[in-house]
């Protein structure tokens, strides 16, 4: 990735070093724009959008034209980005143009024409995708400079409906959408995160209005930026594109389903891989398992997606041979094999990042992501599963992320729990809440078993156990690296809370083994960890792991502030003490109770022993606003029980 990020830099620069002054034909409209006097933005903003023009025609055959207007100015050096744009495209898609112009703060003009654009792939994870594209740089991208674009864009969609994305990371001055429509159509506009506005209609015309839209802040663990981001979906109607249009979820699920009706269909070698994998004298949950880690450990991730495979399965038969495919051919793959063991299940459409679809939200494919719904008959399992779904006429039906191979099966990927899905099914499609797991499912456990030598030296060995995210999350960061690295992967977190320490030895249990907690055991020696203050030593009874989130209370805040998911994190630490000292002070202590999150802590006592003992439980994903005087409060207790010291004090 790094090799790509530098070629692209050096390509850019020589595309820049190419574009020199000419006699710019530069527009009148961005000229207008360009005269307007700058207006004062916070220190910290690069630059802002002037405007922000739209304008779609739908033609009664189906062919949509979309033209755009859009100018930046740009107010620092980091801003230098906005002078380059660029349109995706695809098979079905046509950029007619696109063309860019600058005016410097000295009165320069650039121009840039479609010969001057280049094409780049517009995803980074498929093996071959038709989506392009294509990327116009203009010159004179300085500070104070004021750049524009203009394109025009015709595609033939599969689903009739458009998105505005009039919120951005920075400040838009006036954002315009039009839209055209023949007589025989009609529309549907939703908002999200934004206040509804009224269009105007002039001459069949109908025309949104925005001006001075505030950024999107970026803030520490703030929700994710779509869900903050204000847009409105538009959902255009057609009896002659009927096959084409939706206007519930309902009718949004019965397209996708007859677009895949196909797809899930056995083949013989499909047949005799269930047989093997799931033979019929197992219980019927332990083929589901199976069949389950098959599609999630077996079928590597690569996608080819060309036109409609952007949203269609690669058949069932195919994926099996070729031993390859993404999320959505994991699902088909899996889907196929367990309607052989007489198992039902559903294709779920998800977006990764939580947030972005809620309960009112308006139908749109905007999905990025598929995973499936195993419909469990009764009897079939024991316990109740974190990932289960109990619908109210489908009965047990159990999420699967096929996708993800670091999630055990029966637990959802942290980032599709308390999310919104649509689950397709022969009937249609409803938008559905994935379940949210417990504080107990998150664990991480603590133990350390320590002793402090004379001079303040502290050695012995720390055990944590991690399940849930927490294991997930570990096992992200260990997976690919070297037993060299990981060592350092140690280091690097041992030296966030002290110095002087060298790891003696560690060991991993459970790495890849996903169904099991994930065990970390290392021994370590940290010198002068006691600090001495003439017959004392100060000893802090907290030795690793920081759990207070960051906070500053003396700035205004604008979203509220997200957890990944709820956990229960607890350390028990016993530190022998060294002969000839005596226990003369404990740290109070500690209590936080609030509604999203629980803090204790305890430091005594017992013979020659220091031990210390603490839980720390999260049981919200998001606090809002108006709990943000209670988090703050909570982190800062956190931090002085943290902090906190135990004093020795030397026999006489």
């Amino acid at each position: 990735m790094l090799k790509k990020r530098i070629s692209g830099a050096f390509a850019l620069a020589v595309l820049f070093a190419c574009l020199r002054p000419a006699l710019a034909s530069t527009p009148d409209w961005l000229r207008s724009l360009a005269q307007q006097p700058a207006r004062h933005y916070a220190d910290d903003v690069n630059a802002v959008v002037l405007l922000d023009d739209t304008q779609t025609v739908i033609k009664d055959n189906g062919e949509i034209i979309t033209r755009g207007r859009v100018a930046f100015r740009i107010l620092r050096p980091e801003g230098k980005d906005y002078a380059v744009y660029g349109r995706s495209s695809d098979n079905e898609t046509k950029i007619n143009y696109l063309h860019g112009w600058s005016i410097t703060a000295k009165g320069l003009e650039y121009e840039s024409k479609d010969k001057d654009a280049f094409e780049s792939s517009a995803s980074t994870y498929e093996v071959f995708s038709d989506i392009k594209k294509r990327i116009l740089p203009v010159s004179g991208g300085e500070v104070g400079a004021v750049v524009g674009f203009e394109y025009e864009q015709k595609e033939r969609p599969y689903l009739f409906f458009d998105r505005w994305d009039f919120q951005d990371r920075i400040p838009v001055e006036h954002a315009r959408y039009s839209l055209q429509l023949p007589a025989s159509w009609e529309f549907k506009a939703s908002w999200e995160n934004h206040a509804e506005v009224q269009p105007t209609v002039q001459n069949g015309t109908y025309t949104w209005e925005l001006s001075d839209v505030p950024r999107i802040e970026k803030e520490i663990s703030e929700p994710p930026y779509l869900a903050l981001a204000g847009r409105m979906v538009v959902i255009f109607f057609s009896e002659r594109t009927k096959s084409q249009t939706y206007k519930s979820w309902n009718d949004l699920g019965l397209w996708y389903g007859q677009l895949t009706a196909d797809t899930r269909n056995a083949t013989p070698a499909l047949q005799q891989k269930v047989s093997e994998l799931a033979p019929a004298s197992l219980p019927l949950l332990e083929r589901v398992r199976a069949l389950s880690r098959f599609a999630q450990h077996d079928i590597r991730y690569a996608a080819i997606e060309m036109g409609i495979g952007g949203f269609k399965p690669h058949p069932a038969g195919e994926i099996l041979t070729h031993r390859y495919g993404d999320c959505k051919d994991k699902a088909t793959i899996l889907s196929s094999m367990l309607a052989q063991i007489g198992v039902k299940s559903y294709y779920m459409l998800v977006y990764d990042e939580r947030g972005i679809y809620k309960q009112n939200s308006p139908p749109y494919l905007g999905f990025n992501h598929e995973i499936l719904a195993i419909q469990l008959p009764e009897g079939s399992y024991g316990k109740p599963m974190p990932a289960m779904y109990e619908h109210p006429r489908m009965g047990h039906l159990l999420i699967f992320d096929p996708t993800q191979d670091l999630v055990p099966f029966g637990e959802l990927p942290y980032y599709e729990q308390d999310n919104y899905a649509l689950l397709v099914t022969e009937n249609g499609g409803e938008l559905i809440h994935l379940p949210l797991s417990s504080p107990e499912l998150n664990e991480l456990t603590r133990k350390a078993k320590l002793k402090l030598l004379p001079d303040g030296a502290l050695q012995g060995e720390i055990e944590e156990v991690r399940s849930g995210y927490q294991a997930m999350m570990e096992r992200a960061y260990l997976r690919n690296e070297t037993q060299k690295d990981r060592k350092k992967v140690i280091e690097h977190f041992l030296g966030a809370n002290l110095s002087n320490f060298q790891v003696d030895s560690f060991d991993l249990v459970n790495t890849d083994d996903i169904d099991k907690d994930l065990i970390l055991r290392f021994k370590f020696t940290a010198d002068h960890y006691a600090k001495s203050a003439g017959p004392l030593l100060l000893v802090r009874p907290r030795i690793v792991g920081e759990k207070a989130g960051y906070f500053d209370a003396t700035k205004p805040r604008h979203y509220a502030y997200e957890f990944p998911v709820p956990s229960l994190d607890s350390d028990s630490v016993e530190i022998a003490l060294p002969d000839g000292f005596n226990v003369d002070e404990v740290p109070d202590p500690a209590k936080a109770s609030f509604p999203f999150g629980e803090y204790t802590s305890k430091t005594e006592t017992a013979g020659n022993t220091l031990k210390y003992t603490r839980e720390y439980k999260l049981t919200m994903t998001l606090v809002p606003q108006d709990h943000f005087e209670q988090l703050s409060h909570f982190f800062s207790e956190i931090i002085t029980d943290e902090k906190n010291m135990a004093v020795l004090k030397k026999a006489n």
